[in-house]
């Protein structure tokens, strides 16, 4: 063989390999890698609080398991009445044809996990619910099961104060930005030791059946409860209990010879259970309730089936892993979880009905990044609560983000530009996003954001101007820019290459006002100026700072020199009683 014909035959099998081990990385690829809520390593750069002023998709609906499985033995609403059957599901559909709003589900899922385990219950939401992300978050109740994190603190979350310098903030500011973004928890600062899992699983199936189904006055056929760390395939799972279901009730165990990894449980046999509670404990106090609970009716019979199924304890090897397993306990990896994940082939089971009419809707966008000085730690919660209370009484979503202020870390520019980065995220999502900054409050929960969109939209009418408005600003009557803590922004071509500019002005990547000034610096050239609407010279319409503040006023802006969460909380604690916040913060 030639010289020439031999360097041909190499770089053909070079070039083949190569597009070979393409193929199967793409192939094995997951669908999604869970974003860090945190850029870890900021504290050297220290990018504090600063907010310039002196953060559900559900797949994509393929390969989803919907459960029709609607054993008996339910509960019934506190006056006894019972709820009307819950919204079809059409044959062959992959979610429900119309959200669930019946007040009847089939399955109240509760999943006890350590606040630490954040990366935990990401993989939870995915692969058991779909649940990828935020951008789309879940409505209320929509789907024919409801899942619910019930989050514990450990032994050593007493021994320093959360907010001190000495904790592991980064885990703190993660678990945050968590609460915020997906609001799918009840969260109890407990300190619990690992040893004690009776209290835990007992605890949190307590708080499912005695406040969380009678708070929301729901009905519910059965429970499921499984660590955060366990491998569930809940369609195996359904399909074992409804094959062995008993009238009377059951509980149906998963475990090894020493755990028990998942329990589904009817809903009598629920209430059963923690009716004896203290019985059961007393022969068993550090085993899980519902191993202790299996060993107490053995003595004393149940008037429900008991049934044992067999779960795998994750023994670091995934050829092990029976592909018709329903259940693997304690996989605390990520790579792991994947592997098992691909081998059960699990179809998630949704939780939310998809929203038709999403893209026409409005959602609230706000930062849930905790920045590294923990200045709005204390505060972030409540401000996040104080907007989605807002959006709900509307039917608008509330969309918190934290990933895109996190890789600016990376990109070596202030933190705030995250702001960008999530706009331009989640506008494809809706018709318009309304972005708050988390110092920025819904002072009157009245106001409807139409009002505000409308009268800019025939005001610009009204002087002439044909193009349509994409961009709504205020800009106070003392400031030479408009401030960039509330704005509207509308879904069109224009706002999304506008914002794609303004990622572009590097001058402001470090200078003082940063993206704000950006914006303004876009939005006053000739080429952008007719899609931008400014409350010029308004200090109440759409963002008031607090010493212009008067009553009836839409959004309370605090934008101190320094940080703003003492006034933010006094002003919230306010408003949530329904008092005025008049003179807060005004100093």
């Amino acid at each position: 063989m030639s010289v020439a014909a031999r360097k041909l035959y190499w770089i053909t099998a070079v070039v083949f390999l190569m597009i070979v081990f393409l193929s199967y990385h793409r192939s094995t690829a997951p669908s999604s890698q869970p974003d860090s809520r945190t850029a870890h390593n900021d504290v050297g750069q220290s990018q504090n609080y600063d907010d310039n002023d002196s953060d559900y998709t559900n797949g994509d609906g393929n390969n989803l398991y919907t459960g029709d499985n609607k054993p008996p033995g339910g509960n019934k609403p506190a006056d006894g009445s019972n709820y009307p059957a819950p919204s079809p599901t059409t044959a062959g559909e992959d979610t429900p044809a119309q959200p669930n709003t019946s007040g009847k589900y089939d399955t109240l899922v509760v999943i006890p996990s350590s606040w630490t385990q954040i990366q935990n219950r990401q993989w939870v939401r995915e692969t058991v619910f779909g649940i990828r992300d935020n951008l789309e978050p879940c409505k209320k109740n929509d789907g024919n099961i409801i899942y619910k994190f019930y989050v514990y603190g450990q032994s050593t979350w007493g021994k320093s104060n959360i907010h001190s310098p000495e904790y592991n903030q980064a885990l703190v500011r993660d678990l945050y930005g968590e609460f915020m973004e997906f609001n799918d928890h009840y969260f109890t600062n407990a300190t619990v030791s690992v040893t004690q899992k009776h209290a835990l699983w007992g605890n949190a199936l307590d708080w499912a059946v005695t406040t969380y189904i009678p708070d929301n006055k729901i009905q519910v056929d059965k429970v499921l409860i499984f660590d955060s760390t366990a491998i569930v395939n809940l369609p195996e799972m359904e399909e074992v209990v409804k094959a062995s279901a008993d009238p009377n009730g059951y509980l149906h165990i998963w475990g090894s010879d020493s755990s028990t990894f998942a329990a589904m449980i009817s809903f009598n046999a629920a209430e059963q259970i923690l009716k004896q509670r203290e019985d059961i404990k007393v022969d068993h106090p550090t085993e899980d309730i519902i191993s202790a609970a299996s060993t107490f009716y053995d003595k004393n019979p149940a008037t429900f089936k008991i049934v044992h199924a067999t779960a795998q304890l994750w023994a670091s090897n995934a050829d092990l892993v029976a592909a018709d397993t329903a259940v693997v306990g304690q996989v605390y990896q990520l790579e792991d979880w994947r592997r098992i994940s691909e081998k059960l082939t699990i179809k998630p089971t949704p939780a939310c009905a998809v929203d038709q009419n999403r893209k026409k809707n409005i959602a609230l966008l706000t930062s849930s990044y905790i920045y590294v000085d923990m200045c709005m730690a204390e505060a972030s919660l409540p401000s996040a609560e104080n907007k989605r209370i807002y959006a709900d009484k509307h039917g608008y979503d509330f969309v918190a983000r934290a990933a895109e202020f996190a890789q600016e870390e990376h990109r070596g520019r202030r933190l705030v530009w995250g702001k960008i980065g999530a706009i331009q995220k989640v506008l494809p999502h809706y018709e318009w996003l309304f972005w708050m900054d988390m110092d920025a409050i819904i002072a009157d929960l009245d106001k409807d954001l139409h009002q505000i969109i409308d009268f800019a939209e025939k005001d610009n009418a009204a002087k002439g101007i044909k193009d349509e408005v994409s961009l709504i600003v205020a800009r106070p009557k003392r400031d030479k820019m408009l401030n960039a803590g509330v704005m509207l922004i509308k879904n069109t071509e224009w706002s999304r290459a506008f914002f794609a500019e303004v990622q572009t002005r590097a001058p402001w990547y470090h200078k003082s006002s940063y993206e704000q000034a950006a914006i303004w610096e876009v939005m006053k050239e000739p080429k952008w100026s007719s899609g931008v609407y400014v409350y010029d010279g308004d200090d109440h319409t759409m963002n008031t700072f607090p010493k212009l503040y008067a009553e009836g006023n839409f959004v309370i802006h605090f934008a101190p020199a320094g940080c703003p969460s003492v006034p933010v909380l006094a002003a919230l604690a306010k408003i949530k009683v329904g008092e005025s916040a008049l003179g807060i913060g005004a100093e």
